[in-house]
């Protein structure tokens, strides 16, 4: 009897130290797939906001509705909803009455924070804002652009100016 208790403790303990290595080995699996993951959303959103930001923050007052619709797919569902209001109710209306041709560039952008399904960028532009008068007026500004990525595609889930 007592050699099938060590023959169980042994082989108990062999079972132990299996599932213990393999707890470890999944753990820094998974966490290099993490890593990987943040460093590829770190910079991709980086090239993502330089495209995106200007084509979402540009217009011109012949084509403003046209150029804010195209962008309307770059928004998840409850942020597209809410630029879109802004853009009927306030953004179109203006930009019409005051033939605003607003340019926008982008100078810098940095990854505040990355994860795999979701991120920060920090984004510096200069905006030129032409209307009726002709007279230009500058300014530049920071953003908090936040994404979140949905069915593989990284959507912008809000735009903050810090």
């Amino acid at each position: 009897m007592t050699r099938r208790w060590i023959w169980l403790a042994v082989l108990a303990g062999v079972l132990a130290a299996f599932v213990g290595f393999g707890a470890a080995a999944g753990s820094l699996y998974w966490s290099r797939v993490e890593t990987r993951g943040e460093q590829a959303a770190r910079s991709e959103l980086v090239r993502l906001t330089a495209d995106e930001i200007p084509k979402v923050l540009g217009y011109e007052y012949k084509t403003v509705e046209r150029s804010l619709t195209e962008t309307y797919p770059m928004f998840t569902g409850d942020y597209r909803r809410e630029f879109e209001a802004r853009a009927v109710n306030e953004i179109i209306p203006q930009a019409r009455e005051k033939q605003l041709v607003n340019q926008v560039d982008v100078v810098g952008v940095g990854a505040m924070a990355a994860r795999r399904t979701s991120g920060s960028v920090l984004v510096f532009v200069n905006r030129t804002v032409t209307g009726k008068s002709k007279e230009k007026y500058y300014e530049g500004s920071r953003l908090r652009v936040d994404f979140r990525k949905i069915d593989r595609k990284w959507l912008i889930s809000n735009i903050v100016p810090i």
